[in-house]
């Protein structure tokens, strides 16, 4: 069995999971708080984050295409795409795990708290890791679509 629609399959189900838990929790806790204010509102890390993965993602895009179109490039686009797709995974992932920890860690220094009083802060990390997702899913469906169409 082939490693790319399934590690695809898998980024998919984590990015729905990541972003429609984002999304329920601005709805339920924060109403009338979009991802572009929590955006501004980040933590600088998980908006570092978020634009770096922003820039892969673009950087994504410009490789999918010239391995879409260039046949004797395939090769050399397919391994960059695995490896931004890789690396936008391990950021998301990061970003999500340095976010959480910040929580924690401001729970324990509080005491015991609500979660309404900490659902924009799973907000924003969940955020983070989507968008760190999202970017695995580009960089993994134009992997899979390159290699389908050149039969590498």
């Amino acid at each position: 069995m082939k490693r790319a629609p399934v590690l695809l399959i898998l980024a998919a189900v984590a990015f729905a999971a990541s972003a429609g838990t984002c999304a329920w929790l601005i709805s339920r806790y924060t109403p009338g708080y979009s991802a572009a204010q929590m955006f501004m509102d980040a933590d600088p890390v998980a908006k570092a984050v978020i634009l770096l993965v922003q820039t892969l993602t673009f950087g994504v895009l410009v490789f999918g295409v010239i391995g879409l179109l260039a046949r004797s490039a395939a090769g050399a686009m397919r391994l960059l795409l695995a490896l931004t797709a890789a690396l936008s995974a391990a950021l998301g992932l990061l970003a999500g795990l340095y976010g959480w920890m910040n929580i924690q860690t401001a729970i324990r220094n509080t005491g015991v708290t609500s979660l309404e009083v900490v659902a924009p802060s799973y907000a924003e990390t969940l955020l983070a890791l989507s968008v760190g997702l999202f970017g695995t899913l580009v960089a993994l469906g134009l992997h899979a679509l390159i290699g389908r169409r050149h039969r590498l």
